[in-house]
């Protein structure tokens, strides 16, 4: 049985990363440096990005497995997606868990399985160990990852979102 149902499939899902990597490193600097444009939209497309992505790998994915990590990882990042322009209340932190978790076994996932290629894979486990590293930083006992820490985290989730997008769009 095949993993995968198109090969050209992958190259709008590396779009989607790349979009989603390029908007979200836009937010972090207007965030630091034009005051007047930050807002939770700059998260909320970028959130909505990485979700859409998500799911797009969900839809082309026929083992079991990966389909289940995928749509755990969309679900948690549409819902942050959703938390980042209004308040969720306790489906935060689910949401924060459902996206640490669905990404990171999805990262793995994706490694084990050469689910693109070898250095586009490679890019998608550093991007999901990257992500998971940053959302630990949003559970309200884990304050170790805030702060400077933080932002370096979130700085490097944004460049190795347009990383993984960039060698997923690339051919083998």
């Amino acid at each position: 049985m095949a993993t995968s149902r198109t090969s050209g499939g992958s190259s709008l899902v590396g779009w989607f990363f790349l979009a989603s990597g390029i908007v979200y490193l836009l937010g972090l600097l207007f965030n630091d440096i034009v005051h007047s444009l930050t807002g939770g939209f700059w998260n909320f497309i970028a959130f909505a990005l990485l979700a859409v992505g998500f799911f797009l790998l969900f839809l082309w994915r026929t083992s079991m497995l990966l389909r289940v990590a995928f749509i755990v990882a969309a679900v948690g990042w549409a819902l942050l997606a959703i938390g980042s322009v209004a308040s969720l209340g306790a489906v935060a932190t689910l949401a924060v868990l459902l996206a640490l978790i669905g990404t990171l076994v999805a990262g793995i996932l994706v490694f084990v399985r050469h689910l693109f290629w070898r250095n586009a894979d490679i890019a998608f486990l550093v991007m999901a160990i990257i992500a998971a590293l940053w959302l630990l930083g949003f559970i309200g006992w884990i304050g170790v990852l805030g702060g400077t820490l933080g932002l370096i985290l979130a700085i490097i989730f944004g460049i190795m979102l347009v990383v993984a997008g960039l060698f997923i769009n690339r051919r083998r």
